[in-house]
């Protein structure tokens, strides 16, 4: 490869990732943790390459062509095809703006190459980027499915970079495990918490069901409690009423014979008294009946009244658990077809994904074959 400056042209770190020669589907992880990468000039080839050493071994030795596209695939995720080593080179950055970086100075080392001018002149050289990132304990599709997503997928679609000079892969749109589910993931998530939501108003709704029912058993028991009070105080009242009647009946004729014993001649003291005091006693009877009467039509006006205020409070409620069961059927309907129709857009978008998944292998093998 030449002999390379001590110092690179530009420097930055990022994980390395290779694609899967036997799938050409997946990423194969090459290096652990976040290594060099830098920007070197050849001086005996007057070629521009990138390189990245690992433990004393070479895992990125690319030599850049005026063909070559960097694509970036997600926001911390890019890639490249390398078509004279017949494979796709895949790098992970600590965050966008260090991808960002990097792609700049892959295009500009390609303008170079382009112009025929010397790297001197259009390059900064030994500018060096130091980033610090913590190592990573995942390997291999884990590790690029899991850490560069930019928080959603994986590193992105390993899509292929069209070159008219050096022949590398055709467009396509093949996805690497795990980020061709990504378009998929939102809607399934909210799917589900569309799902758990229903289930806990379901569940509320149940357990507010059955206390209704529970209380709803209860009032009916006090109804029909009360209802056979108030008519066995209703059946007192008429007994009552009738016995004050004779009461009434019998001081009235006791009255009268006492008159009639008053006028009378030859009546002696004797046989007035006992009258006059029987005719007392009933009078006090009457008196008691007609206070305890009252005091029975009363309660039973009260226990009327508790009744009925119970029975409006009881339909009431009735209301209301109707209503809820009403808000909690349309709830149901409602989350049923948002599922359906989220259901046929995760289908279909499946559909669509697998098919082009299926057209870019074919292009993939057609074009390795070829080569």
């Amino acid at each position: 490869m030449g002999e390379p400056p001590k110092l690179p042209l530009y420097t930055t770190k990022a994980h390395v990732f290779q694609i899967d020669p036997a799938t050409k589907k997946s990423w194969l992880a090459k290096s652990k943790e976040a290594v060099n990468i830098s920007f070197y000039f050849d001086t005996i080839k007057s070629s521009f390459k990138i390189l990245s050493i690992d433990s004393g071994k070479a895992i990125l030795n690319c030599t850049i062509t005026h063909g070559m596209v960097f694509t970036r695939t997600s926001q911390k995720f890019g890639q490249w095809a390398d078509a004279k080593a017949g494979t796709v080179y895949g790098l992970g950055f600590p965050n966008e703006v260090e991808l960002t970086k990097f792609l700049e100075k892959f295009n500009e080392v390609k303008s170079t190459i382009g112009s025929g001018a010397s790297p001197e002149g259009t390059l900064t050289k030994h500018s060096t980027v130091q980033i610090v990132t913590p190592p990573l304990t995942l390997r291999g599709e884990q590790q690029a499915n899991g850490y560069y997503a930019g928080g959603s997928s994986g590193p992105g679609s390993i899509k292929s970079i069209s070159s008219a000079s050096t022949g590398s892969v055709e467009d396509g749109s093949t996805q690497s495990p795990g980020s061709h589910r990504s378009s998929s993931s939102s809607s399934e998530s909210q799917l589900k918490y569309e799902n758990d939501r229903l289930k806990k108003a379901l569940a509320q709704s149940s357990a507010n069901s059955k206390k209704w029912e529970s209380e709803f058993q209860t009032l009916k028991n006090n109804n029909a409690r009360l209802t056979a009070a108030l008519q066995e105080s209703a059946v007192n009242v008429e007994k009552w009423k009738e016995q004050l009647n004779n009461y009434k009946e019998e001081n009235t004729r006791l009255r009268k014979k006492q008159t009639s014993s008053t006028g009378s001649v030859g009546s002696t003291s004797s046989n007035t008294d006992p009258m006059e005091q029987r005719l007392h006693e009933t009078e006090i009877k009457l008196k008691r009946k007609e206070e305890e009467i009252n005091r029975l039509s009363q309660h039973s006006g009260d226990e009327l009244r508790i009744l009925r205020d119970k029975n409006t409070e009881l339909v009431r409620r009735i209301q209301m658990l109707e209503s809820e069961r009403k808000h909690t059927e349309k709830a149901k309907n409602a989350n049923e077809n948002i599922k359906w129709t989220q259901a046929n857009d995760v289908r279909h978008e499946m559909e669509v994904k697998i098919k082009e998944l299926s057209s870019l292998q074919h292009k993939m093998n057609s074009l390795f074959k070829n080569s």
